[in-house]
């Protein structure tokens, strides 16, 4: 390798491990004071095998080993309540001290100007700079950041418990690490805590493609009003590829272990990884053709394997780091996989997901960052249903997957070096849904600012997950899908109408979906307005536009009912401060998939809402912001209209009547069940008389053979549960399903039956629930959740 290669991977790790890691400091037998300059160059530190040189008005930080082979630079800088300041100052600022230097700066806030100290002291036994920011007057901490940022290119930055960080990412985490095989670089927080990773994607072709990655610390909210320690983040030089571990995680205060071992069957370099028992990536070291490796690797990483490329990677091994023996990793040529996916009846390519799992042992692939539609992770959207890919030897699942109307199928191959394997796969549109409408009606991709998704691949996700109808809901910008549908050659497979997610803020009361909204119209006020404005804006010009709370508690200061001060442990009460001008409630959101929690506490305050005479119709959306974890399309909104309106006659889908039918409630919202319920004649969104004695209606539950039911509901005033039954559970059918589509699309049916409802005099509204017990991971992957489908309320008299 070059030196100026070697340069080139330096800053990227330099970087990278700025972001992740501040030392509290290595415990070392050996200790030396570092070589300070003199009075004119008190700037320059030295260690064993590096040396820091700082410079002053600049505000930058050269990093260069002894030998030369590794050099980065790194700017710093200072936050003040989230805006930049350059870190600059007088040379003669300077002074030292022992074992690094200290220097001060004037730090304008507001009208005030502080004084900012920057010290830099370095452990030469270790290599590891520290870097400590203080103000006077001290400021909160969540007030005060510290921030380096670097300019990197191509190289490969490693986040334990994430992987390799790719272009778009925005991580937390403990630490980071830039390894280019020499001298790895690391960054650590100085208080064990995490650290916020920030990388654009490129914008530009390849050769223009450098971004600017920063690394800043994260404020301490849990005491945001009280003064602290100095703000730290510390960067850790490492001798080798290896040794970089044991001083990165025992600066950490990880319990670490010692993991001797060997790479066969290559001649090229490959990385050795080790996971925990999660699959969470921990360490990835750099490992030269026939050597040895040895390092210290912290005691949870007890899963490990061998990788050169996509198509040469060695079987897992299971080892504990301290074991007495040695890991013995084979890696061997890969081969080709075929994979072809159809429509089983109208036997034609199909647009679909594809899930390639990794069993029996055999590590999960990866295809790309989480945010590409042509592969996130062990995934891959397929716009015309074909692909042909390269793969490690191993044995691995290959599913695919159409959304909740659609059969899974799924094959198990053997992929051995050398070779080629075909897999054909067939799904089946076995639910039948007439006359309804498949809706995410949040969902984000650029230019929204924390999504690096392009609108071209969200729009394959959401039709590969079968969603018929979508809004771009991104913050404070309308979005269009028209242009993306265009170039990828969807035109005519999904719905859409622009609108806009209002991300409130000075002051913040939480995310608000509009839509349809004007391409070309400006967004409603975000900044300095207040709910009720927002709420009379977000209709003004078209009062049949949906105004929507989006995740109304979801934590971090974003729900608007938490940021309102709505209890949800007091049922039956809105506070004053929560106004009403709004049309539809999300209460199930994407991010909520794992906390059912969060899920139940916005169903009470959508009873206490209904019990009140407040018809806001519920909705569940996405909330995507990435490819590989949450899913576009789940959960979702179905919308019900007549079979002529929703496309089921080869007509485009009537977006007019759909947002109708959205705002009257005339809808469900799943991520599995379809439900079809009705009392008296009315569905939901409709209305009964307000008579006395037993009601009528019926309720039907279909559910591709992938999805559980266990049980099925009615509830009405108060969230009371007026009728309950249990439903026989089935096994996951995964593959191909075969007969007359009729008999396939039959044997959905999960449930079916009149009921007989005594309500209670004071009930003004009733609705079904259907729910199973069995987790969508086993079919879905990351999809960490049960079955849950709600219809929106039948309404009993005013």
């Amino acid at each position: 390798m070059g030196p100026e290669r070697r340069d080139s991977i330096a800053t990227t790790v330099v970087a990278g491990l700025i972001a992740l890691a501040i030392g509290v400091g290595a415990t070392t037998a050996r200790r030396r004071v570092p070589a300070v300059a003199g009075a004119r160059e008190a700037a320059a530190l030295s260690g064993d095998a590096s040396r820091f040189t700082f410079f002053p008005p600049a505000g930058r930080l050269h990093v260069r080993s002894t030998d030369g082979t590794t050099r980065v630079d790194l700017e710093l800088s200072v936050l003040v309540d989230g805006a930049e300041r350059p870190v600059a100052m007088r040379n003669e600022d300077v002074r030292s001290r022992s074992g690094g230097f200290v220097a001060a700066f004037p730090l304008q806030v507001g009208e005030e100007t502080l004084r900012a100290t920057l010290e830099l002291t370095v452990d030469a036994a270790t290599d590891h700079l520290h870097a400590k920011l203080t103000t006077e007057p001290r400021l909160a901490p969540d007030r005060l950041q510290l921030r380096v940022a670097l300019t990197r290119t191509s190289e490969t930055i490693f986040v334990p418990s994430h992987g390799e960080l790719a272009g778009g990412a925005s991580v937390k985490a403990p630490t980071l690490v830039f390894d280019d095989g020499v001298h790895p670089l690391a960054i650590l927080s100085g208080e064990g805590d995490a650290v916020a990773i920030d990388q654009p994607a490129p914008s530009g072709p390849a050769a223009e493609s450098a971004t600017r990655l920063t690394i800043t610390t994260v404020p301490a909210l849990s005491e945001a009003t009280t003064p602290r320690a100095p703000i730290e983040l510390g960067v850790l030089l490492g001798p080798s590829s290896e040794r970089i571990w044991e001083r990165v995680y025992r600066a950490l205060r990880v319990p670490v272990g010692r993991v001797v071992g060997t790479v066969s069957g290559t001649r090229e370099r490959s990385r050795v990884i080790g996971l925990d028992d999660e699959g969470h990536p921990l360490v990835r070291t750099i490992v030269g053709p026939g050597a040895r490796f040895s390092l210290l690797a912290p005691i949870s990483a007890t899963h490990w394997y061998a990788s050169v490329d996509a198509t040469s990677a060695s079987a897992p091994v299971r080892f504990s780091p301290g074991a007495g023996w040695e890991l013995r990793l084979d890696v061997s040529p890969g081969g080709e996989l075929q994979v072809r996916v159809r429509d089983g009846d109208a036997h034609a390519p199909l647009t679909a997901r594809l899930w390639i799992h990794g069993i029996d042992g055999t590590p999960e692939p990866t295809f790309g960052p989480d945010y590409r539609a042509s592969g996130a992770g062990p995934l891959m959207d397929l716009a015309r249903g074909e692909v042909s890919t390269a793969l490690p030897a191993g044995r691995y699942r290959v599913s695919a997957t159409k959304g909740l109307e659609w059969s899974i199928d799924a094959q198990t191959v053997e992929i051995v070096g050398g070779k080629s394997r075909s897999v054909d796969l067939e799904l089946r549109h076995v639910v039948t849904t007439p006359g309804l409408v498949g809706c995410d009606l949040h969902v984000h991709a650029r230019p929204s600012f924390d999504t690096p998704v392009t609108p071209e691949d969200r729009v394959l996700s959401l039709v590969s997950a079968g969603v018929d109808f979508a809004v771009p809901t991104e913050h404070n910008i309308v979005g269009d899908y028209g242009p993306a549908l265009e170039v990828t050659g969807l035109t005519g497979t999904l719905g859409w109408v622009p609108g806009v997610e209002v991300t409130t803020f000075k002051p913040n009361f939480g995310h608000f979906g509009v839509f349809p909204y004007p391409l070309r119209k400006g967004v409603p006020s975000f900044k300095g307005t207040s709910p009720g404005s927002l709420f009379a804006q977000g209709h003004r010009g078209d009062p049949s536009r949906v105004v929507q709370v989006n995740h109304p508690r979801l934590p971090n200061g974003i729900g608007y009912f938490s940021l309102m001060g709505w209890d949800a442990k007091t049922p039956g009460r809105i506070p004053p401060k929560v106004r009403l001008g709004f049309d539809t409630l999300e209460v199930f959101n994407g991010y909520d998939i794992e906390a059912p929690a969060r899920i139940d506490a916005v169903m009470r305050d959508w009873y206490t809402l209904l019990d009140v005479g407040k018809r806001v119709a519920a909705t569940g959306s996405s909330d995507s912001h990435r490819i590989q974890y949450h899913w576009a399309g789940y959960p979702r909104t179905y919308a019900a209209l007549e079979p002529s309106q929703a496309g089921d006659t080869g007509q485009e889908i009537d977006t007019q009547a759909l947002v109708a039918a959205i705002k009257a409630g005339r809808s469900f919202v799943t991520n599995g069940p379809i439900l079809d319920f009705e009392v008296e004649g009315a569905h939901p969104g409709g209305e009964i008389g307000a008579s006395a004695g037993r009601r009528r209606g019926h309720l039907r539950v279909m559910a591709a053979p992938w999805i559980d039911v266990t049980s099925v509901e009615i509830v009405t005033v108060g969230g009371r549960v007026a009728w309950r039954t249990d439903v026989t559970s089935r096994p996951s059918q995964l593959g191909r399903v075969d007969g007359p589509l009729e008999a396939a699309s039959g044997k959905t049916v999960r449930f079916d039956a009149d009921l007989a409802l005594d309500l209670p005099p004071e009930a003004r509204w009733v609705i079904a629930i259907a729910r199973g017990t069995r987790s969508m991971s086993d079919v879905l992957a990351f999809m960490t959740m049960q079955p849950l489908a709600f219809t929106n309320p039948i309404w009993i008299g005013r």
